[in-house]
């Protein structure tokens, strides 16, 4: 297992890699919360610029810089310098309402809709549910799978997250001296997005974000 130094550039960040895991678990394992989705070199979320060295992608494929990569599968086969690493910003929450069980509708106004192949969650009352963003229709988002919610009501909050976005905190709702999880393993970003949905929501009680 060779030890290598990815030196990132955009955060005079220097780390000691391995040839045996990708750029973007090392990323990750820095405390760098990289935008991904995908993880298979299609979606072009962690798309990054290698500045200095070679890496190998998943398909056998060597790339000298300079070069655009994609970390999630590029391994490093020297010390490293890459650029322009896109880093996750907090989650954005849409309210929408209810066309469909697999179509809702953004509120009219000017306003940066979410985009096709985005994991989204959508916030129902007494629970959550992901899905994926099959097509953006003017204000018509069409999920991937057909919501397995009663609709209950004709609105639903929805917030786009990646695949990842799993941690140590949860959401709960707390209401006539009872506590019911909403949502687990969250990182914080998406758990604290959550509980500013649900509080928008209406919905009787409070929300609360623990620590699992």
């Amino acid at each position: 297992m060779a030890s290598l130094t990815l030196t990132i550039t955009d955060t005079a960040l220097s780390l000691a890699i391995s040839t045996d895991q990708n750029l973007l678990e090392h990323c990750l394992a820095a405390d760098l919360p990289v935008t991904r989705s995908c993880r298979n070199g299609n979606c072009g979320r962690c798309d990054s610029r290698l500045q200095k060295g070679q890496v190998q992608l998943r398909n056998g494929s060597i790339i000298h810089a300079p070069a655009i990569i994609p970390l999630c599968i590029a391994h490093a086969r020297s010390d490293i310098h890459i650029s322009h690493i896109p880093l996750v910003q907090l989650p954005t929450h849409w309210r929408c309402q209810w066309q469909n069980p697999q179509t809702l509708r953004l509120p009219a106004g000017r306003q940066t809709p979410p985009r096709q192949g985005d994991i989204c969650a959508i916030l129902v009352t007494h629970g959550v549910e992901t899905n994926e963003i099959a097509e953006i229709n003017g204000r018509n988002i069409v999920l991937r799978h057909p919501s397995g919610n009663k609709l209950e009501s004709g609105s639903a909050s929805l917030i786009t997250i990646d695949r990842d976005h799993h941690g140590d905190y949860s959401l709960w709702r707390e209401y006539d001296g009872e506590q019911q999880q909403l949502w687990a393993h969250l990182n914080h970003p998406t758990a604290l997005v959550a509980q500013a949905a649900y509080q928008q929501s209406g919905t009787s009680g409070r929300y609360l974000i623990l620590s699992d």
